[in-house]
This record gives C-alpha cells, sequence and structure tokens, in this order.
C-alpha cells in the first residue's frame, strides 16, 4: 500500500479518535480499541489469521494482534500498579503519610 494512502488512513483514524472522545464523549478506552480496529481493516489487515503457505508466511489477523499489543503493555503496567500500591499501604500503616 501507497505510504501516503497509510498516512491518510492513520490521519483519519486521529481525527475520528478525537471526534468520538470529545464531541460524542464515548470512553477512551472504547474509542481507541475501536479505532484502532477500523485503521487496521482500512490498512489491509486481515481479521482472522491467513495461515503460511508454501509461497508466503503467515498473515497475523487484526484480533491476535491486539491481544499480543495489550497483553504486553499490560503486563508491564500491572507490576508499576502493585508495587505503587504495596509502597503506598507501606508508608501508609507506617504513619508516614498522615
Amino acid at each position: 500500500m501507497e505510504t501516503a494512502v497509510l498516512l491518510g488512513i492513520a490521519t483519519a483514524g486521529i481525527a475520528l479518535l478525537l471526534v468520538l472522545i470529545i464531541k460524542f464523549k464515548v470512553q477512551a478506552f472504547v474509542a481507541l480499541l475501536l479505532v484502532s480496529i477500523l485503521v487496521a481493516l482500512a490498512a489491509g489487515i486481515p481479521l482472522a489469521t491467513i495461515p503460511a503457505t508454501a509461497d508466503a508466511p503467515e498473515r497475523l489477523g487484526i484480533i491476535p494482534t491486539i491481544v499480543a499489543g495489550m497483553g504486553g503493555t499490560l503486563g508491564t503496567v500491572a507490576i508499576l500498579v502493585a508495587l505503587g500500591a504495596m509502597l503506598g499501604r507501606l508508608i501508609e500503616v507506617s504513619g508516614g503519610a498522615a
């Protein structure tokens, strides 16, 4: 796909994301998930995984790609949130937060 077309798709996706969040008051996480699926479809990423053939490698679909990306991000964020919660509780119990 041409670079200009992909840039246009990305620009339209960002504009749609802003409209959904600002004008229609859609929750940011839901809007981001919806727009990411629409942009992926517009960019030509298949909905389901296409198995490998003799002359073409396997092409991951939209859902496995989103799951892998979210899993990686949430895995690292969860560790930070858990450690922050533990540190906050330790400070609260020791009286440092009073």
